[in-house]
């Protein structure tokens, strides 16, 4: 591959070609097999950039200037060219968000613009990109695109893509490579040429689509899903919007990346989400839903078991007929969780069908299909909509929208997004994170000084004094310290229930004050401290005033952000089990079952993102330096005298009342 050229990547879905760029990053697992013809790894940290399918699993950090920073840290530039290189790669990746957003939270489109801006921080001479575009619509597409395209010019690097949608991008390329089976090679050449001489191969394979049925717009039928001037304020969207579905209809709902589409679908499918205006939705067993991510919605051993899971879902012939037309009859056997991302998606879609909804609501059903899974998957649609079912689709698939017969478009975002609520600054703010920890670590060794009662209440006094320099709001400290003062209170009661005085009797009340009070003074100090401390600043504590191991620290720093975003997670699948009609948010089984989903999705995520980290050249960062600076200054002293405060005033508080 001559240095400089630009490769597009096709073939089949499951033909190989993430396994190739993973072969090509020199990041391929050892257990995956042996093969021939690899590069030798590379020779310097980032040499070679590896970009995701989904944005997401490339996030890793909370905020999007570390993000960018997190491959020259691994580089162990100093600190200056690490800035440099940060700014440098947002800005040619088009990013235009504040950088001190977290990334996790922006759209999918400005998500795909931080990674690539992640992988090119660290100047690659060969940059691999996994389905870069196939998550967002035609003009953020367009964006990534030519951010790809100049930064590959500037850095005169190599490109190679993987896509399944071939037509914007051969303008751009000088080679097209198509896989069939086991990533064997099928194709390679001039990107027309190879598109001429070799169409008819190109079609048998999925690689390119047949053309598309001439469709008519169908008899409109009564509305049985509608928003009527709905405004989501918790999801972002403020402005009044409208939506209908008619039965037999297939209705398309598309817009930028970012416009609110799964929050709208959200609005019209849960009754407890958070909206205004007039939502009007069928019983819960008239309706079917498929969630962006496929796997959300498993709950069953086997593709046979999953397709019938749903209480709704009664008719064995039906789930056969489908699960032919799906191409997955072969697969009936094979755990949901096993099977390709386009197997899975397609098995989300049959499963859905299979419970003959009145409604179906589908969220990106087409993202990652080849052409011919693709045309499967729209035909499916078409005859659920010609059976009478009204057909809800949040899509930016051109060919989907071809099809539809109504389309509503949201307006564009923000491409800023709203605007960053300042935090409230706490005197706490000013301390080291280390010197925080020292408060907590203190405090709690100077609990054990508690024998009394009386010295336990006394000994509680600084901290109730010290309370405010540590806490934002009054609501956000009570909620953080309501956990501790539950326990202590339960600790009392079961003290004075079951100590040694006579149960309940005023004596063993007053032993059950005393350990509530020794385990509130244990505690409290430490989290009110620590409340307030990110993760971020703290890896960077530990990693330069502690010297601890560079590695393990990012790693966790890392994983704790991760934990942070679980909550949205649990929601999703909790949401999607519910809708399958198979339980309440109070079901013992359903919890069970969405909090295992909960386990292999967070599994899965690490994964990928082990692999992201990998790319960026963590996984060889045996010296590693920090983007941020963490001082310790002269504040930090008063810092350091609250901890001994805390140490030393619960054994003079007893001595007091001794």
């Amino acid at each position: 591959m001559p240095a400089g050229q630009r490769v597009l990547l096709a073939g089949a879905s499951g033909s190989g070609k993430s396994t190739v760029l993973r072969a090509l990053a020199g990041l391929l697992d050892p257990e995956d097999g042996e093969g021939t013809g690899l590069l030798p790894p590379p020779q310097r940290t980032g040499e070679r950039g590896l970009l995701l399918q989904n944005p997401a699993h490339a996030l890793v950090a909370a905020t999007i200037a570390r993000d960018a920073a997190f491959g020259p840290e691994n580089a162990a530039l100093d600190r200056p060219e690490i800035h440099e290189r940060a700014a440098a790669a947002l800005a040619a990746a088009q990013v235009g968000v504040e950088p001190s957003r977290a990334p996790l939270d922006l759209s999918g489109g400005q998500q795909q613009r931080v990674a690539l801006a992640g992988a090119l921080a660290l100047d690659p001479d060969l940059m691999l990109l996994d389905e870069p575009t196939s998550m967002l619509d035609a003009d953020t597409a367009a964006l990534v695109r030519e951010a790809v395209l100049s930064a590959c010019d500037r850095s005169r690097s190599t490109l190679v893509v993987a896509e399944h949608r071939l037509e914007p991008w051969i303008p751009h390329v000088d080679r097209l490579v198509v896989l069939g089976a086991q990533a064997e090679v099928i194709a390679d050449g001039d990107p027309r040429a190879v598109l001429r001489e070799h169409a008819a191969l190109l079609r048998q394979e999925g690689v390119l689509g047949a053309e598309p049925p001439s469709t008519e717009t169908a008899t409109a039928g009564p509305v049985l899903a509608s928003l009527q001037g709905v405004t989501v304020p918790a999801r972002g969207l403020h402005e009044p919007l409208g939506l209908e579905a008619r039965a037999g209809r297939i209705t398309v709902l598309t817009g930028p990346s970012g416009a609110g589409k799964t929050s709208l679908l959200r609005a019209l499918l849960d009754p407890g989400e958070p909206a205004t205006g007039a939502v009007t939705r069928p019983e819960p067993e008239q309706t079917a839903f498929v969630p962006q991510d496929p796997e959300h919605s498993f709950v069953a051993a086997t593709v046979g078991e999953e397709v019938l899971a749903s209480p709704w879902a009664a008719d064995p012939g039906l789930a056969d007929e489908l699960l032919e037309r799906a191409g997955l009859s072969a697969l009936r056997g094979a755990h949901p969780h096993r099977l390709s991302g386009g197997e899975q998606r397609r098995l989300a879609i049959v499963a859905a069908l299979a419970q003959s909804p009145s409604l179906l609501v589908l969220d990106e059903p087409t993202v990652g299909l080849d052409a011919r899974r693709r045309a499967a998957v729209l035909a499916l649609l078409s005859e659920a909509a010609s059976r009478g079912c009204a057909v809800l689709v949040a899509s930016h698939d051109p060919e989907l929208i071809a099809r539809a017969d109504h389309r509503t478009e949201l307006p564009a975002p923000d491409p800023a997004g709203p605007p960053l609520t300042p935090r409230r600054r706490i005197p706490a703010d000013a301390l080291n994170p280390l010197t925080l920890c020292l408060i907590g670590i203190l405090a709690a060794i100077g609990s054990f000084a508690v024998q009394t009662w009386q010295g336990g209440l006394l000994a509680l006094v600084p901290t109730v004094l010290l309370a405010p320099l540590a806490v934002r709001t009054l609501r956000g400290g009570v909620l953080r310290l309501l956990p501790i003062l539950l326990s202590a209170a339960g600790l009392a009661w079961t003290t004075a229930l079951l100590g040694d005085a006579p149960a309940l009797s005023g004596e063993a009340w007053l032993v059950g004050l005393k350990e509530a009070a020794r385990i509130t003074a244990f505690v409290a100090p430490g989290v009110l401290a620590l409340g307030g401390v990110a993760a971020t600043p703290l890896g960077d504590a530990l990693a330069q005033r502690l010297r601890m191991p560079a590695r393990p620290v990012a790693a966790s720093v890392v994983a704790l952000v991760r934990v942070g975003h679980l909550g949205r997670q649990w929601e999703m699948i909790l949401r999607t089990r519910i809708r399958r009609g198979l339980g309440t948010a109070r079901s013992p089984r359903l919890l069970a079952g969405a909090t295992l989903a909960l386990l292999v999705d967070t599994l899965r995520g690490a994964e990928q993102q082990a692999l992201a980290m990998d790319s960026r050249g963590f996984a060889t960062a045996s010296h590693r330096t920090w983007a941020e600076p963490s001082p310790v200054r002269p504040v930090d002293l008063w810092g350091l005298g609250i901890a001994v405060l805390l140490l030393l005033w619960p054994a003079a508080a007893e001595l007091l009342v001794g």
